[in-house]
């Protein structure tokens, strides 16, 4: 049983770590029910709309990414990876409604406090919170480095929050049962976890106009396809490298210079070269190059040139 996880996990790590969220997020859902019903704390009230929010989200991150596997056809040349930043956006909204509840529920909860009870069966049920939000956080962490989409990243950060979200109400049940503090924490605590899920929403939002805006891959892997792109000993000079994220593909472009007297057929054979060098480290790429002349610049692209990469023998 193990196995054939891990290889499913292996095979499509996107779809499988969304699966297994949705499975978890509906026994959080569960738990924080009961946990709520016998505390009718707004703190665990808090957790149990971020639990519930997470069942959209997750359904949607698996719908999401399902869809944005789906092959290049006619009309979508360049393939439905985007549908992952729409989600993403859609994924920011919900939180951030979500919040907004949260901040009103607890501002009356100020004004007309309510006494917890059931406060030792309350903390058992939070603390299994905590643990199924951290296999969750993991298991999500896991799906986005191996699969680079963007939906299952947006509902990583969101499931990395959880794990303070559940703890802090945890310690806010316990602050209540040996009387710490005064009815004021609990709602306090909401307000402190629709901080959390903003600031999460927030950070979605960024990273979904960066995919939809075609926003460049980081300095740092620009800078490792442009080593490779000027490791080949035919290339004399690069430019024009553009660079962007699409789902889980990666699109990557550039111009290459090369000795005007080559053949076609070798000039072909060194970008063949390149490519396959770049894919050993951006396997879920396409790449297309265009070959210059060494020094020649003038073409119709290059109206918008940044920067230029030159290299000389």
């Amino acid at each position: 049983m193990k196995r054939r996880l891990l290889e499913k996990f292996k095979n499509n790590p996107a779809v499988t770590s969304s699966t297994i969220t949705v499975i978890l997020v509906l026994t959080l859902v569960v738990v924080k029910s009961i946990a709520l019903y016998l505390s009718g704390s707004a703190a665990v009230l808090s957790a149990l709309i971020d639990s519930l929010s997470d069942i959209g989200l997750s359904l949607m991150t698996l719908i999401s990414v399902q869809w944005a596997m789906k092959p290049a056809d006619d009309n979508h040349r360049h393939g439905h990876g985007k549908v992952e930043g729409i989600a993403a956006l859609i994924q920011a909204m919900m939180l951030a409604g979500g919040g907004m509840f949260l901040v009103l529920e607890s501002f009356g909860r100020f004004l007309h406090p309510v006494e917890m009870t059931g406060h030792v069966w309350t903390m058992i049920f939070m603390a299994v919170s905590v643990f199924l939000s951290a296999v969750i956080a993991k298991v999500q962490k896991a799906g986005a480095d191996h699969s680079e989409s963007l939906a299952v990243e947006a509902d990583s950060l969101h499931y990395s929050s959880d794990i303070l979200i559940n703890g802090s109400v945890l310690i806010v049940v316990f602050a209540d049962y040996i009387e710490f503090f005064g009815n004021w924490l609990d709602p306090l605590s909401a307000i402190g976890v629709a901080a959390i899920m903003a600031r999460t929403s927030y950070k979605i939002v960024l990273n979904a106009f960066g995919m939809l805006l075609d926003q460049e891959l980081p300095d740092d892997l620009r800078h490792q396809i442009i080593a490779k792109i000027k490791s080949h000993p035919s290339v004399l000079g690069m430019h024009d490298l553009r660079t962007t994220r699409s789902g889980t593909k990666t699109f990557i472009s550039f111009d290459i210079e090369l000795e005007s007297e080559l053949s076609l057929s070798s000039a072909h054979d060194i970008s063949r070269e390149i490519e396959c060098a770049i894919l050993l480290d951006f396997p879920n790429s396409e790449i297309m190059i265009h070959i210059d002349p060494a020094g020649d610049l003038q073409d119709s692209r290059h109206r918008d040139l940044l920067v230029t990469y030159s290299q000389t023998k």
